[in-house]
């Protein structure tokens, strides 16, 4: 997907797994969406994604677009909730009353949690509601896993977070080769050349593919080790991770006092040493194998950004095992495998492309310089000019 593009998707054409991501329409804003065309579809809540939707990210001001937005949608009967994943509840709250919307904050999206709650709050089915936002993944993802049909907003500006940008937008940009082969351009939007093959048509379907074998054996490394070290090894016949969350519930009671068995005390430490295993294992064999850089050039640079990407994979791998864990109920075991691989997929997004367009990305001036040098080298020295008189 080269470029956002406006228009309708042939949901029904699609495989399965795709029509999970596919909004109905993708618009260029929301003043753009056909209300009138929505109530005779029997449409009477509309759902609300707020940054890069309806406001920039981190703005505090509505555009006047946008109170007359609602106003002409109050007109014709429509019910407003504005669902949103922000961790500034003030701000929602001030923004929310100045639109005179509802708001709610739930379980993040893509959770059906805040979409049933709005369903539930204004007493409308599924087929009654629509979702309106900027992110497929979770705006998008969230409706549909709900059964509501949701519209693709172009993002209002570039600034947002930056886990929104490295990861999600990356992903929707792959997502995005995809859905518009089932897409249905506007009729003002022209004649459009077909968009280039995506990036699996080139040479980073290769590596991608290399990234994942790679990425198995680290996570082979990285769950494995881990529950061999939780369950596995035994100190006096108690599990390990019973007594070192035990030990840290103790001497720590500030950092681990969260913990309602001592077993999930021990993941974020425990998982610790599994992860930094399977770093070492994924720098090695990236390095070599996907992305073809052998020898000692530029090593020492690649490791420190490689390091850099993947201490920040490794936060966000130890976060997501850490809370899911915390919060998915039944067996700890089958808590720990669901929480692990709910971080394993998100985590490999972002060590891929962190490496491909950081870490291990060529560094074309250093290659010019190297390469103008030695082509220098190879060059028959001019003879001198004499001197004019």
């Amino acid at each position: 997907m080269k470029r956002f593009r406006t228009g309708s998707f042939q949901r029904h054409g699609m495989p399965r797994h795709l029509r999970h991501f596919s909004p109905t329409s993708a618009l260029e804003n929301i003043e753009s969406i056909n209300l009138a065309g929505l109530w005779a579809d029997g449409k009477r809540l509309i759902l609300l994604d707020v940054d890069n939707t309806l406001i920039p990210w981190r703005s505090h001001d509505i555009p006047e677009t946008v109170h007359a937005w609602l106003a002409s949608a109050r007109q014709i009967g429509f019910d407003f909730c504005i669902l949103s994943n922000t961790r500034n509840p003030e701000r929602l709250a001030k923004l929310a009353a100045a639109m005179e919307v509802e708001a709610i904050r739930d379980k993040f999206k893509p959770s059906r949690a805040m979409y049933n709650a709005a369903l539930a709050k204004f007493g409308r089915t599924p087929s009654e509601a629509v979702m309106v936002g900027d992110q497929l993944l979770t705006d998008v993802l969230g409706a549909n896993r709900a059964g509501i049909d949701a519209i693709w907003i172009k993002p209002i500006g570039q600034r947002e977070f930056v886990g929104t940008r490295l990861l999600s937008r990356n992903v929707e940009r792959i997502l995005g080769s995809f859905l518009y082969r089932y897409f249905q351009a506007d009729e003002d939007e022209g004649e459009h050349p077909p968009d280039k093959p995506g990036v699996f048509q080139h040479a980073v379907v290769g590596q991608f593919a290399k990234f994942i074998v790679v990425g198995a054996s680290s996570t082979i490394i990285d769950v494995g080790l881990l529950f061999v070290l939780m369950f596995f090894i035994r100190v006096n016949g108690v599990e390990l991770g019973t007594v070192v969350g035990q030990w840290l519930i103790e001497s720590f009671p500030s950092l681990f006092g969260w913990a309602k068995e001592p077993s999930k005390a021990a993941v974020p430490v425990l998982g610790a040493v599994s992860t930094s295993l399977a770093i070492v294992n994924s720098f090695i064999w990236n390095r070599l194998w996907t992305w073809g850089i052998s020898g000692s050039t530029a090593r020492a640079a690649q490791f420190r950004k490689f390091f850099i990407v993947s201490i920040v994979g490794f936060a966000l791998n130890n976060g997501l095992k850490t809370f899911f864990n915390s919060v998915i109920p039944g067996h700890a075991k089958l808590s720990l495998a669901v929480a692990s691989a709910i971080a394993v997929v998100v985590v490999a997004f972002w060590n891929f492309f962190g490496q491909k367009l950081w870490a291990f990305k060529p560094e074309d001036d250093d290659f010019e310089d190297e390469t103008s040098d030695s082509t220098d080298a190879l060059q028959p020295e001019e003879p001198m000019e004499d001197p004019k008189p």
